[in-house]
């Protein structure tokens, strides 16, 4: 029991802790022996393509799960695990539905199974007739400022992630917890069997692998709210279930940027052989094998899918998840690294009621071709510089002997963001960069509705993300010398909302300065018309034409998210009207610029972008 304890607490120390955080089962002189002798720092890196969902965790030399290191958020947070809905549902950008079983499966099923590990309860529809059906067939919603659910079928494709944005409030069934009298009843889901594409009934367990949503405000008592009783309970479920949930918890990392996590292994872990595992999954990963022609969208039993999941949304079953695992040393005295380059395997199929689904099989079927095929199956983890996927730091034990934790973060302010169609749900975020006698491994920023004061608030807190349309990790540069500003836009808001934003340096031996904190509130959201493609408008002479279409989809989704590209789209809304000008009185010059701009829309096109 005490290891366990004490890997709970080396998470807290890794993400979070300030100076003199002391864990429950240690006395102070415990922790002051081993920061000063024992504390062996374990570097995990690895490069992801974007819009993954990934689970790290580690295990002992002979495979048996120790700890969960990191786990993104949709899934530690959002619970798209474990929700309402068939788990073969369809799917969509920020889709309410629909349990996706294989998300993370070898890692659900391995930390499950590990001793002194129990799951989650599985929630379902509150009194739905199927988990088929989309739409509403009882009063069952609340307001949902997450998730949403568009019935325009063209904005419900796996291509629309820029035309959604969740314009109105949408109403979800958050569902219920599922009870032994529901598996007495039969209550099953509906599921096409992948082979004949004949459906059944599938009963299913009280439980489930993955944790429910944590991010439900209750709202009982409010007008417009039909939540169960059992939404209440949600979060301090995953958490009884998973305590350590909050310090792994982590958002969407950027796509083809690396990514560094730093565990601190407990006192109690002997000296002796280890292995660090990585789980990534990307909705919608196509290739010869997984796709929509060999995956559709299921369509049997009859009457127990409605018109709105049969129709809407995308099949999102692609490549499964693939595991990549090195083997890595504890004890030693000097620095070690430790790499892997090919995968460990993959589940290999969509059968998640199969016994053994979540094992890892071979990688047949697969994709791995980083030059034709980037960022898709095995190449889901690109290879870095050296041209391995996955590396394992192991700094010795007496490497942060004296190490200062970093100063506190001073003259924290936010402020509207100056994107007007934007600012309901963007902010700008300033603050004074702080010291370190070792340098700034990364700044911890955390966003709530709820006030941060002390560390349990600060941790229960969702971690900024990106000010872009895709819910991606905000990174913040560590290279501002302390006591300059570091300016940066925090994304992932919601309009006339009360926020609370925290910020706090964490070092290069995982110890954490004291956090600042600053109050802002969001403004009520501006609606414009939408926003101008100028000389490719003159050119073909309507805003909503379906070139146009491509060019703003390419705008929002690739250059909006990157600085440089917001740099080129900023210019360009400064010198395109007058081109357009030009262009429009003058139709051999709209010929031109069609011709000229035609092979781009073309070469888009047939990249999906």
């Amino acid at each position: 029991m005490r290891l366990f304890a004490a890997i709970g607490c080396s998470l807290v120390l890794w993400t979070t802790a300030p100076s003199g955080f002391v864990c429950a089962q240690d006395t102070e002189e415990d922790v002051d022996h081993a920061t000063s002798l024992h504390e062996q720092l374990v570097e995990i890196r690895f490069r992801p393509t974007g819009f993954a969902q990934i689970a790290v965790w580690l295990e002992d030399g002979e495979g048996r799960f120790l700890t969960t290191v990191g786990l993104t958020e949709a899934t530690a947070r959002r619970g798209i695990g474990n929700r309402p809905g068939a788990s073969q549902m369809n799917s969509g950008f920020r889709w309410p539905y629909g349990r996706r079983e294989g998300v993370l499966p070898t890692w659900a099923r391995r930390r499950a199974t590990a001793d002194g590990a129990s799951k989650w309860r599985r929630v379902i529809f509150q009194d739905r007739s199927s988990e088929g059906l989309a739409s509403r067939t009882s009063t069952d919603f609340s307001p949902d400022n997450y998730f949403c659910l568009s019935f325009d079928r063209k904005h419900a494709s796996k291509e629309a992630l820029d035309a959604v944005s969740c314009a109105s409030v949408f109403n979800s069934d958050k569902g219920r917890f599922m009870t032994g009298r529901d598996v007495d009843g039969g209550y099953a889901e509906p599921y096409e069997d992948l082979t004949t594409r004949v459906g059944r009934m599938e009963p299913l367990s009280e439980y489930s692998l993955y944790p429910p949503r944590m991010d439900v405000k209750p709202c009982r008592g409010q007008p417009g709210c039909n939540d169960h009783a059992d939404v209440l309970d949600f979060e301090d479920h995953a958490r009884d279930v998973m305590p350590e949930i909050d310090a792994v918890t982590m958002p969407t990392p950027q796509g083809d940027a690396d990514k560094r996590l730093l565990f601190t292994a407990p006192q109690d872990w002997p000296a002796g052989d280890y292995r660090a595992c990585v789980e990534i999954n990307v909705e919608g990963d196509y290739n010869d094998v997984y796709n929509p022609d060999v995956l559709p969208t299921p369509q049997t039993p009859d009457e127990t899918w409605d018109t709105w999941a049969r129709t809407y949304g995308y099949p999102y079953r692609g490549q499964p998840s693939v595991v990549y695992c090195t083997p890595f040393e504890l004890g030693a005295d000097g620095a070690q690294t430790f790499t892997v380059r090919d995968p460990e395997g993959s589940v290999s199929t969509w059968d998640t009621t199969a016994p053994d689904y979540g094992e890892l099989y071979g990688m047949e079927g697969m994709t791995d071709d980083p030059i034709d095929a980037p960022g898709v199956g095995a190449d889901r983890l690109r290879a870095m510089s050296d041209g391995e996927r996955l590396h394992v730091i192991v700094i010795p034990p007496l490497s942060c002997e004296g190490n200062v934790p970093p100063g506190p973060v001073a003259d924290v302010q936010v402020e509207h963001h100056g994107d007007t169609l934007h600012a309901h749900e963007w902010a700008q975020l300033r603050f004074e960069a702080a010291k370190d006698d070792r340098g700034i491994f990364r700044y911890d920023v955390r966003v709530s509705t709820d006030p941060i004061d002390d560390e349990r608030s600060f941790m229960r807190a969702e971690r900024a993300k990106e000010a872009t349309i895709a819910a991606q990790e905000l990174v913040i540069p560590t290279d501002v010398a302390a006591g300059d500003m570091v300016h940066v836009d925090v994304g992932g808001l919601t309009q006339s909302t009360r926020y609370y934003v925290a910020v706090r340096a964490v070092d290069e031996c995982a110890k954490s300065g004291e956090f600042g904190v600053a109050e802002f509130q969001t403004p009520v959201r501006t609606f414009t018309t939408v926003t101008p493609c100028f000389v490719a408008t003159a050119a073909y002479g309507s805003p909503l034409a379906a070139e146009i279409g491509v060019l703003r989809r390419y705008r929002d989704r690739y250059l909006q998210n990157h600085a440089l590209g917001r740099v080129l789209v900023d210019a360009y809304y400064a010198f395109g009207p007058g081109l357009a000008n030009l262009v429009s009185q003058d139709e051999e010059l709209r010929a031109a610029t069609r011709w000229a701009l035609g092979p781009v829309v073309w070469l888009l096109e047939a990249l999906d972008i």
